[in-house]
């Protein structure tokens, strides 16, 4: 149990509560395996990828005892306030699609499945940062929503995902690095690609450079599209 995570994310509940749905978010298991294998961040991930080759078996039931431990901090999120899971694929980068298929997909897929039995109602996206590799592959994953990094163009994520696919992204986060213009222009044309089932966000997280101001800009231009 972390209490400070229930009493933040049930503060933030209350301040936002009719006026916008709070996001919680977990690292994927395969991710988190990733990092606690390597014993941090790794260009290229070898000794993960050594294990997945080596010892399959004990890859496997690695990823399991995460998927359930995850799984139990999400819906600990939502029961604490969060109303939308998103699971964070943050070195789907290192994967190839057949890995990804074997390592990261049925495990991701293990934690949506758990909070979606617990809380039927909570909807879940899955984002994998370099997924764009392998945007077909991808699109098999059973969750809510599809989250896309910046490295594909909306259009063709649409274009080759469908128009009833749910997706979340993708504006590139250096773009919050230029003008107000640039920003406002980036999420009109993100918008108008991806059409009515999306979830506006960036295709990654904010970058540490970031003016405040830049991130007041996006969120203004995204509250004022009208479809």
């Amino acid at each position: 149990q972390l209490p400070f995570i229930s009493e933040l994310l049930g503060g933030l509940r209350r301040e936002t509560d009719g006026k916008t749905t709070l996001l919680g978010f977990v690292g994927s298991p395969w991710t988190l395996a990733a990092y606690a294998v390597e014993g941090g961040s790794s260009r290229h991930c070898m000794n993960m990828k050594g294990m997945m080759l080596k010892d399959e078996e004990l890859a496997h039931r690695l990823l399991t005892k995460l998927a359930t431990v995850i799984a139990d901090y999400a819906c600990y999120q939502v029961e604490s306030g969060a109303q939308f899971i998103q699971i964070f694929e943050s070195w789907a980068h290192h994967l190839s699609e057949d890995q990804w298929h074997r390592f990261a997909k049925p495990y991701a897929e293990a934690v949506a499945d758990a909070v979606h039995a617990r809380h039927p109602g909570v909807p879940v996206v899955y984002y994998a940062n370099g997924g764009s590799a392998y945007l077909s592959s991808l699109s098999t994953i059973s969750t809510d929503a599809v989250g896309l990094d910046w490295h594909v163009s909306m259009a063709t994520a649409r274009g080759l995902l469908g128009t009833e696919r749910v997706l979340s992204g993708n504006v590139d986060p250096t773009v919050l690095l230029g003008g107000e213009e640039d920003v406002r222009e980036a999420v009109r044309k993100c918008v108008a690609e991806g059409g009515k089932k999306l979830v506006m966000n960036l295709g990654h997280g904010v970058l540490q450079q970031t003016p405040e101001e830049a991130v007041g800009w996006f969120v203004d231009e995204v509250k004022n599209v009208r479809y």
